[in-house]
């Protein structure tokens, strides 16, 4: 009877175990790379891939790639740049309270046509690798993108960075930082952008640049995507594993 009562506390351990096991968190960053692989013709699985969200770095045996987009997104997203957008601010993404979001949309909620949307659509993971369409054709009918990083970010203060500054130049949608949640000056090297601050002394009242917009498009097409010259390194990583 002890070693039948003992079988059954075994399985019943193993079970729980199975159910307490912490799911392993998939960025979304390496899924797009993953993504951009294989539209590239590569074989994903074929490579070391290793992620560090804080510092914004994807890993491909071991050389820094950065964060890369598949080039269906770029594609997709200039065909949704419309000829008359519709709207002067924008926000489409999670709102939590730690991260103090709320309270840095909320002066733009009053804004002649500002729209701010609460929604976690962005962190299921199913969808972390697909092109929202919904999602990008709010970005693209903006001319001003509200770009908030958390303020209480517990990791790296000088690498902060976010998909949505990417997302904004990919569909021409300047965007705004904010001075208490800034990202990092390496991260927006060369990108045209406003501060909060600058917006909101001004009420709202600012010219959108398609100058600057161009080039956002551009330098977004030329930093956040697979190139030749990443290209020939995955080759060699490829040969070298031969």
């Amino acid at each position: 009877m002890f070693l039948k009562e003992r079988r059954i506390f075994k399985g019943l351990s193993k079970i729980r175990n199975m159910f307490s096991m912490k799911k392993k968190t998939v960025f979304k960053q390496e899924l797009l790379l993953r993504k951009a692989l294989r539209e590239k013709g590569f074989n994903d699985k074929s490579f070391d891939i290793m992620v560090n969200h804080d510092l914004g770095e994807n890993k491909v045996n071991d050389e820094v790639f950065g964060i890369k987009y598949p080039d269906s997104f770029f594609e997709k997203s200039v065909v949704s740049i419309p000829e008359n957008k519709k709207y002067k601010f924008y926000f489409n993404g999670n709102m939590n309270i730690s991260g103090k979001r709320e309270i840095l949309l909320k002066p733009f909620y009053n804004f002649h046509k500002s729209k701010i949307i609460n929604s976690n659509d962005g962190r299921v993971e199913q969808n972390k690798d697909k092109f929202n369409e919904d999602y990008f054709s709010g970005l693209a009918n903006s001319f001003f993108s509200l770009c908030p990083h958390q303020v209480d970010w517990p990791g790296s203060k000088t690498h902060l960075w976010t998909y949505r500054f990417i997302e904004s130049c990919m569909v021409k949608s300047i965007p705004v930082l904010f001075k208490e949640a800034p990202l990092s000056a390496n991260f927006t090297k060369d990108f045209y952008y406003i501060w909060d601050k600058k917006l909101l002394e001004s009420n709202g009242n600012i010219d959108y640049r398609e100058e600057w917009a161009e080039l956002n498009l551009s330098l977004a097409k030329e930093r956040f995507f697979l190139n030749d010259v990443d290209c020939e390194k995955l080759r060699k990583f490829i040969k070298i594993k031969k």
